[in-house]
């Protein structure tokens, strides 16, 4: 009887309609949109997910939202899923296994977009833990498209953490209630409290991404309003009619937090006060540095292409200071001396003194200062600064090179000492040339 009564619930509940997923039930519509426009009913399709400068999400959250739009239509049983937005991913796994050539590459990105449609992600939003999104579905031929009603998906959120790009859209937006009528402002380089810190600039990234988001947004164009954002340099006094300046802080539990506001004329504009956020996205490293430990920590080091010690560490007093250069590839030569208060002078090349202009190739090694034919150096006062080389191929662009040499010594004059704007912006512009490799070694007098 027992048996009897289990067979025919069984044979009821599968006879019972399947109860639709809300989620999936939702995407019909939008399906049959996308196969009119696709001429099609089976359709492939690639989802691109959202914009790359959206803010209403971080970079983790974005992803966590494409995969679960993807799992949404998959579910539908309706779509095959094509690969663009892990192009990337597969084509590091091809490459790690079997190699591939440039022909195959492409062929292979190809595929990867060659669904009937390319689905992107618009008018994201975020309340709490939840996204809300528009799925917007372009046909190959870009001829036809089609547009979803609201989707809403769960994400996570930390406890007490605010999101960054979330935080900053919203102070872009406080600050463009607070002044509807500005039409530039300066983006002051985030500081970092107790010492220096890649946060500070990962942080002023997203600030001028926020910013870039403002100044591009539909109601400002259709209103005539304009925004001119612009960055100012490290090391230099921040002003102007309105700036923004922010900071970022760690306390002793490795918290972080970051603060922000803008100043109109003096006046402080919709300040966030202090918000506790989450770096990890961030790809920066929080921890507060003296400035010679940042910019060790942060140069772009190759040892197959350039090293850099000291003969001593540390020298003693009377002793004559010396360092080992050895280069591993043809490459040009720029080094200096950077002290702790983020002064520095030029060392090499030296105006006048071909050997010290000349290329280094695979395999030589210098001795600075005696291997450039220059005056012995003898350790004095004790002291500490960072020897550091930029090795670049084929030299520096011309006007990189023209502010380097105007600042290296030659003849009878003696290097100029920079100051720190200068230096933090030679830094900052040198690493940005193409192929540059960075050696740094420690100068140190006891």
């Amino acid at each position: 009887m027992r048996l009897l009564l289990a067979a025919s619930l069984a044979g009821l509940l599968a006879a019972w309609p399947a109860r639709a997923d809300p989620g999936t039930e939702a995407l019909a519509p939008f399906l049959d949109a996308v196969a009119a426009c696709a001429g099609r009913p089976d359709l492939s399709l690639a989802v691109i997910g959202p914009e790359p400068g959206q803010t209403a999400w971080s970079r983790e959250q974005a992803e966590e939202v494409r995969l679960a739009v993807e799992s949404r239509l998959q579910a539908t049983g309706r779509v095959r899923l094509a690969a663009a937005a892990d192009v990337v991913r597969v084509k590091a796994l091809r490459e790690g296994t079997t190699g591939l050539s440039g022909p195959e590459a492409e062929a292979q990105i190809r595929s990867a977009f060659a669904g009937d449609a390319s689905v992107f992600l618009v008018e994201p939003r975020r309340a709490g833990e939840t996204a809300s999104l528009r799925l917007q579905a372009i046909t190959r031929s870009a001829a036809c498209k089609a547009t979803s009603e609201p989707l809403t998906v769960p994400i996570r959120v930390g406890a007490g953490v605010a999101d960054v790009d979330a935080e900053m859209e919203r102070a872009v937006k406080a600050f463009g209630q607070a002044a509807p009528n500005a039409t530039a402002v300066e983006v002051c380089p985030f500081e970092a409290e107790g010492g220096h810190s890649t946060c500070a600039g990962a942080l002023t990234d997203r600030l001028l991404i926020a910013l870039d988001a403002e100044a591009r947004s539909a109601n400002r164009i259709l209103k005539g309003g304009r925004l001119e954002v612009r960055r100012r340099p490290p090391g230099i006094a921040c002003a102007g009619p309105v700036t923004a300046r922010g900071r970022f802080l760690t306390d002793r539990e490795r918290r972080s937090w970051m603060e922000l506001e803008f100043q109109r004329d003096g006046a402080v504009l919709a300040p966030t006060g202090r918000r506790r956020i989450a770096v990890e996205g961030l790809g920066c490293d929080p921890t507060p540095r003296p400035f010679l430990d940042h910019l060790a920590a942060t140069a772009r080091t190759d040892g197959g292409r350039l090293a850099v010690a000291a003969t001593a560490t540390p020298f003693s007093a009377g002793q004559r200071l010396e360092l080992r250069i050895e280069s591993r590839a043809r490459q040009t030569l720029y080094c200096w001396v950077v002290a702790a208060d983020e002064t520095a002078f030029v060392a090499l090349p030296v105006r006048g003194n071909p050997a010290s202009q000349n290329p280094l190739g695979p395999g030589d090694v210098r001795r600075y200062p005696r291997g450039y034919g220059l005056d012995e150096i003898v350790a004095g006062e004790p002291f500490e600064n960072l020897f550091a080389c930029f090795g670049i191929p084929g030299g520096l662009p011309p006007e990189l090179a023209a502010r380097w040499l105007a600042a290296a010594p030659g003849g009878e004059a003696e290097a100029r000492l920079l100051q720190p704007p200068e230096v933090l912006d030679l830094v900052e512009k040198i690493r940005a040339v193409p192929g540059v490799t960075e050696a740094t070694a420690r100068i140190v007098v006891r």
